[in-house]
């Protein structure tokens, strides 16, 4: 169940300003009585300032023992690790940037919006140290080969295996696939939005808008389409796939040198 309010600026019970809108000043306040606040489990690490895809913003990621908070300036969500399903680490090629999604079921709700994937994008080569603030009896016992004291690495890689550890969910990385420039994706569109399609080792994985994953297993079949000769299309070919359920995903405008790849793969 989810209960909204709207504060008016123009009330006299919840005071605020410019910096510091009444809606603040209300949640705060709600914060303060609730069973909800960081006080109630300290975080084991915090990643600053993480840029999210989807639910959109940047975020204060907090990982605790038994949740993740993602904490943003207008919205706060606080997930269950045992909503977790699966973790994916995702290079982007020759950009700066590398793709972490955390996979929920049941997925997070942001208004009317269900969000099945988080979708985070971080630095590719910025490195972090980070010291656990966790027990150690607790860290030698529960947590046994699966967290250390703490980290130095890359950020992604650093997120990605605390999360593990804490969450105990899977990861998956690309596998055997790659372009015809050596990346792990291709280019592509799904509806109106442009993107990178991931064939990987069990599924494909469309990001960053919508975030979308399609299982091999729930795959009838796929179909190459290619363009009609003449004029820029036919250098680009499309992707359908058919789902068992009869729902269709179609990939447009892939590059056609990145066809063989692609058919041998698959």
């Amino acid at each position: 169940m989810e209960i909204s309010f709207h504060i008016p600026n123009a009330n006299t019970q919840f005071v605020g300003d410019e910096n510091h809108p009444p809606a603040q000043v209300f949640r705060e306040k709600i914060m303060s009585v609730a069973d909800v606040g960081t006080g109630v489990e300290e975080a084991v690490v915090t990643f600053e300032g993480i840029a999210i895809l989807t639910p959109r913003g940047r975020y204060s990621v907090e990982l605790h023992l038994s949740f993740l908070r993602l904490q943003g300036q207008a919205n706060d969500f606080k997930i269950q690790y045992s909503s977790v399903v699966r973790l994916f680490l995702l290079p982007k090629f020759n950009q700066p940037h590398t793709f972490v999604v955390v996979t929920l079921d049941p997925p997070i709700r942001k208004g009317q919006t269900l969000y099945p994937h988080i979708v985070l994008q971080f630095e590719t080569d910025y490195v972090v140290e980070s010291t656990l603030s966790i027990n150690e009896d607790l860290l030698n016992t529960k947590y046994k080969d699966r967290l250390e004291p703490s980290y130095k690495g890359l950020i992604h890689e650093v997120f990605t295996t605390i999360m593990r550890g804490l969450s105990g969910a899977k990861v998956t990385k690309p596998g055997k696939f790659r372009s015809c420039q050596d990346g792990y994706a291709v280019k592509s569109s799904l509806k109106a939005e442009d993107g990178v399609l991931y064939p990987l080792e069990k599924s494909f994985f469309f990001l960053p808008k919508p975030p979308t994953l399609i299982l091999h297993e729930e795959i009838d079949y796929v179909e190459f389409e290619r363009h009609a000769a003449g004029g820029s299309n036919m250098h680009y070919f499309d992707l359908l796939i058919r789902l068992k359920t009869e729902q269709e995903h179609l990939f447009r405008n892939i590059q056609r040198n990145e066809y063989h790849n692609l058919f041998d793969f698959i």
